[in-house]
């Protein structure tokens, strides 16, 4: 797997030696492409395997790509796929290239198709959008189910990702059906649930698969499990036999993102298993961020917030790392299985821990860590294992200590298993035994070890390790802050700079692009306030001595 950079798109290349054509995968919208991403980087792998080169991006404006959220973005992501393919072709000396999409990416791919009839090679269309009308109004009323709204007029927001009123009426235009009679590819491989009614003409061959696993992989993401033995029938079903290419040309990683910004990928840890992107300026200060991912969302965040983040760092003076913990978006290998119970073991604290390694071989012996939910779990704990870390940014932590009992489910429910009826004793019992373990510290120097969660964020605070807590607004979460620390955390130690921030909408994943804007807000305050180091100033130039000139 290699990682591309072009037409402004970041990409991830899956070569396969002796290819005739290739594969251009287009990945779904929203929150449908946090739940399969690493499931169709699994079937990228499969397809490579069986001697299909794959080539995975990211639409303009949209993942890791250049570019925010902007009206008629619909014709951008259509030039990017045909961006995709040309890449493709110049770059592996390849003859022909085919399509792929699933959900509204296999929509998209027909309507590139379209653009450019009879070449492409073949269409892989996994269950497909048919219509973009009907499409549009799933998302409206997701959106509205969902209870989320955005004050800004003329956007469509769902699970912290954007659309604008253009392109949802660009999107009604588009009919599947009629897009591939258009495109005239040579095959169609359509994988779906059993239709009540025929197919209709689609004006070339098709081979009609069940999507066998479909419901078990369009799941959040530490539920999806990819359907290996389906994906192995689809990259059969592409194999071709023809006259092989030269190989790829040379290809970069390298993506300036804004003026003075470039991102690339890092790769890292023990056979370099470990990616992230490392968002960079030209004059980055000496501090460091480490962005981590939530819950096993791959390294762009819920709602994109780890890539606007990290940009938004950068015009600070800022260079930031966001990666993927093993088993997660680009790192390591995909689970087969539920990673729910994974979430919170020590895999993920060892990457981090891995993480600042390849910050500081960046130049940034210290690193502000920051992560949402699971992420902050990992991020507290990275804390207390690493000195590198100079301060904690972290949102809805589940627990300080997760031994001591009370921690939220991962949706910021109620503890597994809790019983209501001792909820009340249970606190109380908590609260005493921090109280009296604070007392013994702060009066009498000792540390009895009947709250370690106390004794935890004293050693941080002795080392001067600042720290930022963010709260949705009456998260259970909080009720952890008030079983250690007390009622809005007025017990937390205060040796180095804390602040608790609660925010203005109650999603426990900060979904909302609202209050993400909050919590990007309050990492760049700390920043500001807390770990920036004055530029040096700029030593005037001395005038130029003349040149003595001498006549005779």
């Amino acid at each position: 797997m290699i990682p591309v950079a072009f037409h402004g798109c970041r990409g991830w290349l899956h070569p396969s030696q002796g290819a005739a054509h290739g594969l251009v995968l287009c990945p779904p919208f929203g929150y449908e492409l946090i739940c399969t991403h690493a499931g169709l980087r699994v079937l990228a792998e499969q397809v490579a395997a069986a001697g299909t080169p794959v080539l995975r991006f990211d639409y303009p404006g949209t993942g890791d790509s250049v570019g925010e959220e902007a009206p008629h973005r619909l014709a951008d992501w259509l030039a990017g796929i045909d961006a995709a393919c040309d890449w493709m072709r110049a770059t592996l000396g390849l003859k022909a290239v085919s399509l792929g999409g699933l959900r509204l990416g296999a929509l998209l791919a027909a309507a590139s198709a379209a653009r450019r009839p009879g070449t492409i090679a073949d269409m892989v269309l996994l269950a497909p959008v048919w219509s973009g009308r009907a499409h549009g109004r799933e998302l409206l009323l997701g959106a509205r189910a969902a209870g989320e709204a955005t004050p800004a007029p003329g956007w469509l927001e769902s699970a912290g990702f954007r659309l604008h009123e253009t392109d949802i009426a660009n999107l009604r235009s588009l009919d599947l059906g009629m897009l591939l009679r258009q495109s005239r590819p040579g095959r169609i491989l359509l994988a779906e649930p059993p239709r009540p009614a025929a197919l209709p003409d689609l004006g070339t061959a098709v081979t009609a698969l069940p999507f066998d696993g479909q419901a078990d992989f369009l799941r959040h993401a530490q539920l999806s499990i990819p359907p290996r033995p389906f994906f192995g029938g689809v990259a059969r079903w592409l194999t071709k036999d023809g006259t092989p290419s030269p190989g790829p040309a040379a290809v970069t990683d390298r993506l300036p993102v804004a003026p003075g910004i470039e991102e690339r990928v890092l790769r890292f840890a023990e056979d370099e298993q470990l990616a992230g992107i490392l968002c960079r300026p030209a004059e980055p200060q000496p501090i460091g961020v480490l962005i981590l991912n939530t819950g096993a969302n791959h390294h762009i965040g819920n709602g994109r917030i780890a890539v606007r983040m990290a940009r938004r760092l950068a015009g600070l003076g800022f260079a930031s790392l966001r990666m993927d913990a093993n088993g997660i978006g680009e790192s390591g290998t995909v689970s087969d299985e539920e990673r729910a119970e994974a979430l919170f073991g020590d895999t993920p604290t060892l990457d981090a821990l891995a993480g600042l390694d390849a910050l500081e071989r960046q130049g940034f012996r210290r690193s502000l860590v920051v992560g949402v939910c699971s992420g902050g779990h990992h991020a507290f704990q990275t804390a207390l294992r690493d000195a590198r870390v100079a301060g904690l940014a972290i949102a809805n932590l589940p627990a300080f200590d997760r031994a001591a009992g009370g921690a939220p489910d991962l949706d910021g429910g109620p503890p597994p298993g809790e019983s209501p009826r001792w909820r009340k004793v249970r606190m109380a019992i908590r609260r005493s035994l921090a109280e009296a373990d604070r007392l013994l510290a702060e009066r009498l120097g000792l540390e009895s070890g009947l709250d370690r969660a106390g004794r935890w964020l004293r050693q941080l605070q002795a080392r001067g390790t600042t720290l930022c807590l963010v709260y949705s607004d009456r998260d259970r979460s909080l009720r952890e802050l008030r079983a250690h620390f007390g009622r809005g955390g007025r017990h937390l130690p205060r040796r180095a700079p804390v602040r608790i921030l609660t925010l203005g909408g109650t999603d426990h994943a900060i979904n909302p692009q609202s209050m993400q804007d909050e919590l990007i807000v309050a990492v760049e305050q700390e920043l500001l306030q807390h770990h920036t180091q004055p530029r040096p100033a700029a030593t005037p130039q001395q005038p130029a001595l003349a040149t003595p000139t001498h006549t005779s």
